[in-house]
């Protein structure tokens, strides 16, 4: 015969609580998921999607490299960009609700003379990549800045100054499950143009330029470490999903960003 103690019944029965506390949370969430569905006449998906993206760091660069070998030229990809201005909302926001989000509309540095356009021709490819590399806590390969650049060059926005590029902003816009995602994969400003606000001023063109197309989600990783980077974000509404332990080369912590639009619905 088997005796438990007291303590032992007791433990058991608040981990059955806690199990049905989890079950009647997670029943509500079905149910406020159905609800909004129903509510919303949401048009069917696109047959033609993207692939489910993993956010883990190892998958990602396989990917990458994956793609990267078969990813044509900077001029095809360019001529077959989609007109971002055509491209549908999405159906359950208010198109206008992004601007509650604490985007500056102003362009900083123009008084500068600094000035904004978007990747468009592989000649700049060169400056992108010396910009970003002097920053980087570690490297990347040609691919990987291919792979971005060339897919998503609308959604690469530089700022120029002085007939060359001192600041850059690499996303790229996929589906992600059930939505669509945006996710930010490299920043840099030269040194000699910090403390103006350039940096602000491309993540909220880039959050924008995606926010156009769809996108219902936007996510980044940056270091611990680097209070500014944190600080330029959180200041723009991102909010810290989770903490990724030794996720550089150099073993240092993340931080996973997100930012979510007003009136999303979120599961």
């Amino acid at each position: 015969t088997v005796v438990m103690s007291t303590p032992s019944v007791i433990s058991i029965m608040n981990s059955k609580q806690e199990e049905e506390e989890r079950e009647r949370k997670r029943e509500a969430i079905r149910q406020r998921i159905a609800a909004a569905k129903a509510a919303s006449a949401a048009p069917s998906e696109a047959q033609d999607s993207k692939p489910t993206h993993n956010n883990d760091k190892s998958k990602e660069n396989e990917a990458v490299d994956a793609k990267a070998d078969s990813a044509p030229s900077a001029s095809e990809t360019l001529q077959q960009q989609p007109n971002s201005s055509a491209a549908p909302d999405c159906s359950d926001v208010d198109p206008q609700a992004v601007q509650s989000l604490p985007l500056p509309t102003h362009e900083a540095g123009i008084e500068d003379g600094v000035s904004y356009k978007t990747f468009d021709r592989e000649e700049e490819m060169v400056d992108i990549v010396a910009l970003i590399n002097r920053d980087l806590s570690e490297p990347y390969s040609i691919f990987t800045y291919r792979y971005f650049i060339y897919n998503w060059s609308q959604h690469t926005h530089m700022a120029m100054y002085n007939g060359r590029c001192a600041g850059v902003i690499v996303c790229k816009l996929e589906r992600h499950r059930d939505y669509v995602r945006g996710y930010i994969a490299m920043l840099a400003v030269d040194t000699c143009l910090r403390g103006k606000g350039i940096g602000t001023c491309l993540v909220s063109k880039a959050i924008r330029s995606m926010r156009a197309e769809g996108c219902e989600e936007v996510v980044l990783e940056t270091e611990c470490s680097n209070t500014g980077a944190l600080r330029l974000y959180e200041n723009l509404g991102f909010f810290r999903d989770k903490r990724l332990i030794r996720y550089y080369l150099n073993g240092g912590d993340a931080f996973r960003l997100k930012l979510w639009f007003p009136g999303v619905y979120y599961y």
